[in-house]
C-alpha cells in the first residue's frame, strides 16, 4: 500500500512537531499495512516554504530513525504545492511525489477555475502529472449526490480502467465542466481516506462517495499530520470505502495492483 498523501516529516509545516510523534505515525502506517509513503510538507509562500533540501533531509533523517528501529516503511520525498500566486516560480524546479513524475497540488479557493486550468496545462506540458489533492474538499470540485443503483458492479468495471496505462475521459459521468477539464488534459485526483470516515465533516464525505462513485479518483492518501485518532480514523475511512467499491478497487486506488510494486519504480508511462 502507498501513502500519496502525507504530513509525517517533523518540524518541517503543521505535522508532527517531533521525531518521537514522527516515528508513532510511522508505526500506525505500518501496522495498517503501509509499504510506501510520499512525504509531502506544504510549500506556501511566508507559512510553510522550507527549501527542497530541507525536505530532502528530513525525509533522511526520519528514514534512517525508521530503520533503526526496524520500522519496514520507505519513505520518499514530496511537496504539496499551494495553488496561489507563487506557484509558477515554484514549478521552475518542483519536486515531484519521489520519481513518479506526479505534483501535488492544493487548490486555492479565492484562484479562478481558469488559472487552475491554467496551471495544470502548463504542468502537463512540462512533462509533469498534476495530482489534485483532495478534491473533495473543495467547492470547485462539487459534483452531484451519488446514485446508489448497481453502484458495486459498476465500480468493480472500473478496475480494468485503472490497470489501463491509458487515460479515459470521465466526462460522461461528471457534471462539473473543471473536473472533466482536468481529467481530459490528464490530471489526476486524489482522495483522502479520512474524509470517508467523515473528519472534515458531512459535506466532505458526500463529495468523497460522489468521486468514489464516479470513478475519478486515481490515488488514495491518509494525508494526516499527527499521530492523534490515526489510527482509529484511518481503520474507518477505508473499511468505508471498501464498503462503498470493494476491497479490491481500493486496493488499486493505494497503488496496490497486482504484478507493480509498492514502491517509488513506477514510470511516467505507468501512470
Amino acid at each position: 500500500m502507498i501513502d500519496w498523501h502525507c504530513h509525517i516529516l517533523p518540524g518541517i509545516d503543521d505535522g508532527p512537531a517531533t521525531m518521537d510523534e514522527a516515528v508513532e505515525m510511522a508505526g500506525i502506517l505500518r501496522e495498517v499495512g503501509y509499504s510506501d509513503v510520499y512525504c509531502t510538507p506544504h510549500l506556501i509562500r511566508g507559512a510553510f516554504d522550507a527549501s527542497r533540501d530541507r525536505v530532502g533531509k528530513g525525509v533522511a533523517e526520519l528514514q534512517e530513525r525508521l530503520n533503526t528501529l526496524r520500522i519496514d516503511l520507505r519513505l520518499f520525498p514530496g511537496r504539496e504545492y499551494y495553488l496561489d500566486e507563487f506557484l509558477a516560480g515554484y514549478l521552475a524546479d518542483p519536486q515531484p511525489l519521489g520519481t513518479s513524475g506526479q505534483i501535488l497540488i492544493e487548490t486555492a479557493g479565492h484562484m479562478s477555475p481558469d488559472y487552475l486550468k491554467e496551471t495544470c496545462y502548463r504542468i502537463r506540458s512540462g512533462g509533469f502529472i498534476p495530482l489534485i489533492a483532495h478534491p473533495e474538499r473543495s467547492p470547485r470540485f462539487e459534483l452531484p449526490p451519488p446514485s446508489k443503483n448497481g453502484l458495486r458492479e459498476w465500480f468493480h468495471g472500473q478496475c480494468s480502467r485503472l490497470q489501463d496505462k491509458r487515460r479515459i475521459s470521465n466526462v460522461e459521468r461528471s457534471s462539473n465542466p473543471l473536473v472533466d477539464y482536468l481529467s481530459e488534459i490528464g490530471c489526476k485526483f486524489q482522495g483522502n481516506i479520512g474524509s470517508f470516515a467523515g473528519i472534515y465533516g458531512e459535506p466532505v464525505r458526500r463529495q468523497a462517495v460522489a468521486f468514489l462513485e464516479a470513478g475519478l479518483y486515481d490515488r488514495l492518501g491518509t494525508d494526516a499530520h499527527s499521530a492523534r485518532h490515526l489510527k482509529q480514523w484511518l481503520a474507518q475511512g477505508l473499511r468505508e470505502a471498501e464498503r462503498i467499491a470493494g476491497a479490491e478497487a481500493v486496493r488499486r486506488l493505494l497503488g496496490a495492483q497486482p504484478g507493480t510494486p509498492g514502491s517509488d519504480t513506477m514510470k511516467r508511462d505507468d501512470l
